[in-house]
Order: C-alpha cells, then sequence, then structure tokens
C-alpha cells in the first residue's frame, strides 16, 4: 500500500464520517407537528446532549432544533448537561446510532 492509497482512503473514511455526523442532527428532535403523548426526560436529555454539537454543524444547513420543548424541566436540563459532557468521546456514537435509526 502506498501513500497516496492511504491517504484517499483516509479522506474517503473522513468525508463519510463526516457526512454521517452532519445528517444525525436530522434525528435530533423530531416531527414539531406530531403530537406529543409524553415529554422527554432525563435520559432523553442525555440523547439530545450527546448529539448537540453535531446538531449546532447540522443546524447550519437546514432548520432543527436542537433543545426539546416542551420537556420536563430540571431532568431534562440536567440530562441535556450531562450529556454535552461526555458528547466529544462517545457523542459520534450517539450521531452514528441516530442516523441508523433514522434511516430504518
Amino acid at each position: 500500500m502506498n501513500a497516496a492509497s492511504f491517504i484517499r482512503k483516509f479522506i474517503l473514511i473522513l468525508l463519510l464520517l463526516s457526512s454521517v455526523f452532519i445528517l444525525s442532527g436530522c434525528t435530533f428532535v423530531g416531527d414539531s407537528h406530531k403530537i406529543v403523548t409524553s415529554t422527554p426526560w432525563l435520559f432523553m436529555g442525555i440523547w439530545h446532549g450527546l448529539v448537540a454539537p453535531y446538531t449546532l454543524i447540522a443546524r447550519y444547513f437546514i432548520d432543527i432544533q436542537m433543545y426539546a420543548i416542551p420537556n420536563s424541566g430540571f431532568m431534562y436540563d440536567l440530562g441535556f448537561l450531562g450529556g454535552m459532557l461526555f458528547s466529544l468521546p462517545v457523542g459520534w456514537m450517539a450521531a452514528i446510532i441516530s442516523v441508523i435509526i433514522f434511516l430504518l
């Protein structure tokens, strides 16, 4: 394997992962026209916090929400902030799972 083919493969993988992160923002909060039967709580706040940085990037290109409204208040906020703390080390996994769920 020479250096040129390695660089091409690296750039291809980098572009693929970047597109996954950008598309993950599409599944962040959901459709605003659906009837909400329950408000998001702690675990949904953690999930939204994990994918928030990637959703912020995607928000530049498409109109999506980063924060669920209405929510349960303090517990959702606590989960959101907790998710934000871990968003860089493990948020990429949450972004990939969001894209997989969106595609299924």
